[in-house]
């Protein structure tokens, strides 16, 4: 709405003092005085229709609420030759009339009330506090209340270990059924729980497994790291598993205490709601990992005596076929390897980003990291990659497209103009990571890559994950 209406920038250099407030006529002033002389909300246009356009309350509404349908072009023109005729017999001018109209008309269809813009101002500004003081159980609301909002929820994960959350992995003993805050270090030692409500089934979090590979060192944090809790990623993130699954898992571990191995998993919950894709999930995915035994070896055993059934048909386990040789001693995971089991099982990584296995080779290509972006001059030519978790093309934009890429420092915002999107429109849509070249745009604090040439990145593997795409 204030975009289309031409409002949005007029606004904030007046706010801003950058520019001084007027008003096309005396007759706005009372109604805009407190907008600084530009149109913000629909009662706006309701004020402007009686005062300005000279019509009565109920036709100032009916005008209203005719300008957010689509009319065709006959109900337009009858519309906009009663708001001139009105705004002439009130001495305003033709040409500010005429301004007027299309400010409206460009504003009505997506404009807000007063109280719904304050509703999303305050909701904007609780979720920025709740951010900034109760990161972690922040971060734990929007995971267990997905699908939400604008971005993934890998995107979410990486924006949470960027602002000091350690993030950790699914764990069949210390997981519960959603995601929640886990005490760790010295809150833990003290018994300390996150405030309100549990889903810890009356006990206390363990203490957190804070070892190399479960802390994100790599990521330059904006905040220091949260040291009480942190965030355990639940079973709602394990793909088959089911919320039947999930709560039988909870259930049994409150009834009989931690799990001690993967046989005594499957032995407890033996006829249980899980099947044979959630149990190798589970195990892929690294949700026994503490109890010492390479996923690897698992999947081998739990395929050979099992047939890799799930646990719903209570199939005891077979009779071993005796061999006299030692069984092969299978590879263990690289951290690649499980950063891509977590993409495809929990759609995030509660490791390393997946650009960091790419580094290298952006660096070989000049590609800079986002944390270097922003002390970049305007107008410097640079080179940007990253995994691509938005496409936008708004239909106010004239054709631009807008991408958002992120690697494992933060995200880069980039616009694409038409005729520079036509020609790289296939890889632009269909390729994960882009390396993109293009020059710096710096305006009131606010920096973008203007596109001018877009590639993929050659020589790595393809991602499992997917942006999310607007058109």
């Amino acid at each position: 709405g204030p975009i289309q209406g031409n409002a949005v920038h007029p606004y904030i250099r007046r706010k801003q003092g950058r520019e001084p407030v007027t008003y096309a006529h005396p007759l706005l002033e009372p109604i805009l005085k407190d907008t600084l002389g530009v149109i913000l909300y629909q009662e706006q246009i309701i004020e402007i229709a009686m005062r300005v356009a000279g019509m009565t309350p109920s036709g100032a509404d009916m005008f209203r609420r005719a300008m957010t349908r689509h009319l065709n072009h006959v109900e337009m023109s009858s519309l906009e030759g009663d708001f001139i005729a009105g705004c002439l017999s009130n001495d305003v001018p033709r040409e500010v009339a005429d301004m007027l109209f299309a400010a409206v008309q460009g504003f009505a269809v997506y404009g807000f009330c007063r109280s719904h813009a304050a509703a999303f101002a305050r909701t904007a500004y609780e979720t920025a506090w709740l951010k900034l003081n109760h990161a972690v159980e922040f971060g734990c609301g929007l995971l267990n209340n997905q699908p939400m909002g604008f971005y993934h929820p890998s995107v979410l994960v990486e924006d949470l270990k960027r602002h000091g959350v350690v993030v950790l992995p699914v764990d069949v003993n210390r997981s519960d059924v959603r995601c929640l805050p886990e005490a760790m270090g010295a809150a833990a030692e003290n018994g300390q729980s996150p405030a309100g409500p549990s889903l810890l089934s009356g006990s206390l979090p363990q203490p957190a497994d804070l070892r190399p590979r479960y802390v994100n060192s790599e990521t330059l944090t904006t905040l220091p790291v949260k040291k009480t809790h942190a965030m355990r990623i639940g079973f709602n993130y394990v793909r088959d598993l089911g919320e039947d699954g999930r709560n039988a898992i909870v259930a049994e571990r409150t009834r009989g205490g931690a799990y001690t191995s993967f046989d005594n998993f499957l032995d407890r919950l033996r006829g249980g709601p899980i099947g044979p894709h959630a149990v190798r999930n589970l195990v892929m995915v690294g949700a026994f990992d503490e109890l010492g035994r390479p996923r690897r070896e698992l999947l081998w055993g739990w395929q050979e005596r099992w047939h890799g059934h799930g646990l719903r048909r209570g199939i005891q386990s077979q009779a071993e076929l005796k061999l006299k040789a030692v069984a092969p001693s299978l590879p263990e995971l690289d951290d690649f390897d499980i950063n891509q089991l977590e993409y495809r099982i929990s759609d995030l990584s509660t490791g390393y980003h997946l650009i960091h296995f790419c580094r290298e080779r952006l660096e070989e290509l000049g590609a800079l990291q986002s944390n270097e972006l922003p002390n970049i001059p305007n107008g410097r030519r640079v080179r940007v990659a990253g995994l691509v978790i938005t496409r936008q093309a708004p239909s106010t934009a004239k054709k631009i497209r807008f991408f958002t890429l992120e690697d494992e420092f933060g995200q880069v915002n980039v616009t694409i103009k038409p005729d520079v999107y036509d020609r790289y429109r296939q890889v632009a849509n269909r390729q994960p990571i882009l390396v993109i070249d293009g020059v710096m745009q710096r305006q009131d604090g606010v920096w973008s890559v203007l596109a001018s040439h877009i590639e993929a990145l050659q020589g790595v593997p393809r991602p499992k994950q997917r942006s999310h795409d607007y058109r």
